[in-house]
């Protein structure tokens, strides 16, 4: 790792957080989860594709593309959390379980449990259905 990169790299990320938190109306804290969880996060010091050089939108295309490939690889505790959820949605919300399943997709709640799996299993359920219902809501006014 070069010395241009552990330059650039910190203020690439501040600004790539910046257009995270108002692309997705979520918090700079929300925001810089979302990066570090990324798996384009750990190749940003590789001098190789020099992730670096490309502008913030681009740049955030290309994480939102190694988020969505991410998640075509889902891990089976992360599936079955997936599952419960929708399922304790659905009983909670009096919908059914289509009903839950086509509104996850609409609104990316899939994605978004899915995402963030690592932190989101080690809640209360009733955390998770609130924090659900926030993120749906926040979805919907956009």
């Amino acid at each position: 790792m070069g010395v241009y990169e552990e330059q650039i790299v910190p203020i690439k990320i501040s600004r790539l957080a910046e257009y995270v938190a108002q692309r997705k109306r979520i918090s700079l804290e929300d925001a810089l989860s979302y990066i570090y969880m990324n798996p384009l996060y750990g190749q940003m010091y590789d001098e190789g594709p020099k992730w670096w050089y490309l502008g913030i939108e681009a740049l955030y295309e290309e994480f939102e593309n190694a988020r969505k490939e991410a998640a075509r690889e889902i891990k089976q505790e992360a599936f079955e959390f997936y599952t419960y959820c929708l399922e304790k949605y659905a009983l909670a919300k009096g919908l059914t379980g289509l009903q839950t399943l086509s509104l996850f997709k609409r609104y990316g709640a899939d994605d978004y449990l899915i995402e963030h799996y690592d932190l989101l299993h080690t809640q209360g359920t009733g955390y998770v259905i609130d924090e659900l219902d926030r993120f749906i809501n926040r979805r919907k006014k956009k």
